[in-house]
């Protein structure tokens, strides 16, 4: 019993150690001694859930997937490691596991092993949230994995229709019209998609022409968004494909004779075909649409 007792607190002892290593920044440490705890402790899931956790800040998802599986054998309650499961999972299309994982979260998904392909709905991403943070509108097709619809800007190195891995709860808040939008940050790109980036500059001074280019453009099945409006936030009245983010407050009072857009098209000949007929629907000039990315 004594002796029992003496390993018990040698364990404890170690795992303050661990936690020491990595508030001092001492990742390489924390997890060797972590990893030499889960050997020594193969029954607490402290440890597990610590390197699961470790793994997940790198985005090293095999890793995460295995420690966390782990963690929730000896630790079925703890939300937190079954929604890090939950996305380790999806990253490395382990799909029964990921369902399985979901579902201790609340979800009712069926037991098998394929992809998950749903429409949760329009929600506002952060992209390079850490980098260059730009929020852009995204479909989720499941807890942690969304198709891009609004089109990036070429610098954020993401494109309309991109597949990006997102956290599957909300990290920030943006307040628009006085409702509180819950923001999701990326955590990497997934797929990249083949649509191309086009800009260009209409020569109008009415938002309503620039409406009818974003009508044009969803009845032909291209891209489009309105970069004119540097601070993007959610535009509920846009059309329902195209949630646009720009903040009204700051720049719906500015006097403006161009509008910059861009249009996403697999192809120029497209964009071109568009532009031509917008110019004959509202008798406005249009700039030579241009390749960004």
């Amino acid at each position: 019993m004594e002796h029992h007792h003496e390993e018990h607190s040698n364990v404890e002892h170690l795992y303050r150690m661990v936690v020491e290593y990595d508030r001092k920044g001492d990742v390489y440490n924390a997890v060797k001694l972590c990893k030499r705890l889960a050997k020594l402790a193969p029954d607490w899931s402290a440890p597990f859930a610590f390197l699961g956790r470790m793994y997940r800040s790198r985005q090293e998802w095999k890793p995460t997937f295995h420690y966390c599986l782990r963690a929730v054998e000896h630790n079925p309650f703890d939300e937190n490691l079954w929604e890090t499961l939950g996305l380790a999972a999806t990253a490395i299309g382990e799909w029964e596991t990921a369902r399985y994982a979901w579902n201790q979260l609340g979800f009712h998904f069926k037991k098998t092993d394929e992809e998950l392909h749903l429409d949760l709905g329009i929600v506002p991403v952060r992209l390079n949230p850490f980098t260059q943070p730009e929020i852009v509108a995204v479909r989720r097709i499941d807890p942690v994995r969304a198709i891009i619809e609004s089109i990036p800007q070429p610098s954020s190195g993401r494109r309309y229709k991109d597949l990006v891995l997102i956290e599957s709860k909300p990290n920030a808040r943006l307040v628009q019209q006085n409702k509180k939008l819950p923001i999701h940050d990326e955590l990497q790109l997934l797929k990249q998609s083949p649509w191309q980036t086009f800009a260009t500059l209409l020569h109008t001074d009415s938002q309503r022409d620039v409406d009818t280019l974003a009508n044009l453009c969803l009845e032909t099945n291209l891209g489009f968004d309105n970069w004119s409006n540097a601070s993007r936030f959610f535009q509920p009245n846009l059309h329902e494909k195209v949630s646009e983010y720009f903040d009204h407050s700051i720049f719906g009072k500015l006097e403006r004779d161009n509008f910059l857009v861009a249009i996403a098209s697999r192809n120029s000949k497209a964009v071109t075909d568009v532009l031509k007929k917008w110019e004959v629907i509202t008798l406005k000039k249009w700039d030579e649409p241009e390749c960004l990315f």
